[in-house]
């Protein structure tokens, strides 16, 4: 029911993930708007089925007062499907903040895990990289992003193949003076931990792919975030209205479409779907709000995979290792 633009598309994208392999899926929501998207495209009755929800949370909706109150609602009753043990994992376009309020009631956190984080996973230079938090925590205090470095450095394992993930504290320089009294903190935590810690990196050292996992605050990794895609679809735009301005740049367009194309992709957020909540127990999956059937595809076979790699376990062994939050 999340999103904007309601169960059609969310139907939609459920029936390319079914048809990518995914499935089976279940639908949580509203069964009077579900059942008509779904018979309007044939959907296969056995790998898809609906969990019917009452009610649902609204975009602009406050999640602290929906976590406790609306038990009815569609995300409520979905993450309770995975503490059930009767799905593999929750992926939902819809508010994230309830997402990450409800799931933290429902799932309960990692032993371990103070704040949750949501991790992106972004292009660069030399391989795919880590950021997080990007948005569940506007404000974190240095244990929190040692947690998140903790929980990065398992998720680039898992997920990116990383046999000993680097990690670095985004930060406004290199240099061990600079940054604020927590990140100062939050470095010398690191720098006495067992994780690959490469120290304070800059801005522009996360499309480069100086480490593998940038930690930072949900606050400031939600702009560089939304700062990396707006800039890098911006980029791509341009080239190709300069390589339509000319004849020249006409033929040399069609000689290069092709690795264009390619690279468009690549930078796409619609391919990658969504990014996990790392450090509640169940596999959470938070999409784009703007997600098209395409992300939403994505979004459910992101969820899919990370359940397969086992994520939630790997998660967990890296928190046990660590000192209670404030010590």
């Amino acid at each position: 029911m999340g999103g904007d633009h309601g169960p059609a598309v969310v139907v939609e994208g459920a029936l390319r993930a079914i048809e990518s392999g995914f499935g089976p899926v279940v639908l949580v929501g509203d069964e009077a708007r579900i059942r008509p998207e779904l018979q309007r495209r044939g959907a296969p009755p056995a790998l898809c089925t609906v969990c019917h929800a009452p009610d649902s949370v609204g975009m602009d909706e406050s999640p602290a007062k929906v976590a406790r109150s609306r038990r009815k609602s569609s995300l409520h009753l979905g993450l309770g499907l995975v503490r059930d043990a009767q799905a593999a994992g929750f992926f939902s376009a819809g508010n994230s903040g309830a997402v990450l309020a409800v799931a933290i009631l429902t799932l309960r956190r990692l032993g371990g895990c103070e704040r949750p984080a949501i991790a992106a996973v972004l292009p660069s230079l030399r391989a795919p990289i880590v950021l997080l938090d990007v948005g569940a925590n506007a404000e974190c205090r240095s244990a929190h992003l040692v947690q998140f470095a903790h929980m990065g450095a398992a998720y680039a394992q898992v997920h990116l193949g990383r046999s000993r993930p680097t990690v670095g504290l985004l930060s406004n320089g290199t240099e061990t003076s600079k940054g604020t009294e927590v990140l100062r903190d939050a470095h010398d935590r690191l720098a006495a931990s067992k994780l690959a810690y490469a120290g304070f990196i800059e801005g522009r050292d996360v499309p480069q792919g100086v480490v593998d996992v940038v930690v930072t605050d949900g606050f400031t990794g939600n702009v560089v975030l939304k700062l990396s895609e707006g800039i890098s679809l911006a980029l791509m735009d341009r080239v190709r209205t300069t390589l339509t301005q000319t004849l020249l740049g006409t033929v040399g367009g069609a000689l290069v479409k092709h690795s264009l194309r390619s690279l468009r992709a690549e930078l796409d957020w619609a391919k990658v779907g969504g990014a996990p909540l790392l450090g509640v127990d169940g596999v959470t999956v938070v999409g784009h709000g703007a997600s098209t059937p395409e992300a939403v595809a994505s979004g459910i076979g992101l969820t899919r995979t990370l359940a397969r790699e086992r994520l939630v376990g790997r998660l967990d062994e890296a928190l046990g290792a660590l000192a209670p939050v404030g010590t």
